[in-house]
């Protein structure tokens, strides 16, 4: 099935997912946008991708419905760091500093544009691991309280 790529009416959560992969995979925009073709989407699901480098690469257009959230596509920005899983498998929260900071710089641009949208892990939506961690507590760690 083919997701259409329709324009959000509203924005009102931007999720963090991780790619679920080794740290030593240092994958990116081209890559994902392969695996979700692969599965019948019309391309990559996420708005934004933060690579091992903390580089930032753009996915689906901001303002177009994602594919990365059941049920919450249609009203939120999906961000994705690359990593979040151990040598076997399990849920790690491997993300380097470089992508910590681009994750804080990211996040304070989005509620700029959205300042009512609520910052969520995909766990809170989803009966996943992904991020790897608990956004809500390393939001809380946090300095910029206008990112919660």
């Amino acid at each position: 099935m083919i997701t259409s790529l329709r324009a959000r009416a509203i924005t009102d959560r931007i999720v963090i997912h991780c790619s679920a992969t080794l740290p030593e995979q240092n994958i990116g925009r081209v890559e994902i946008d392969q695996w979700h073709k692969a599965r019948g989407w019309a391309g990559i699901g996420y708005h934004f991708i933060i690579r091992r480098d903390g580089a930032l690469e753009h996915g689906r257009e901001a303002t177009k419905v994602g594919a990365h959230a059941r049920g919450y596509n249609r009203r939120a920005i999906g961000v994705c760091l690359v990593g979040g899983v151990d040598g076997s498998g399990r849920p790690s929260a491997n993300f380097t500093g470089a992508q910590w900071a681009m994750l804080e710089r990211l996040l304070a641009a989005l509620k700029l544009v959205w300042p009512a949208a609520k910052v969520i892990g995909h766990n809170e939506v989803s009966a996943k691991a992904c991020p790897s961690f608990d956004v809500q507590a390393w939001l809380s760690a946090l300095p910029d309280a206008q990112l919660t």
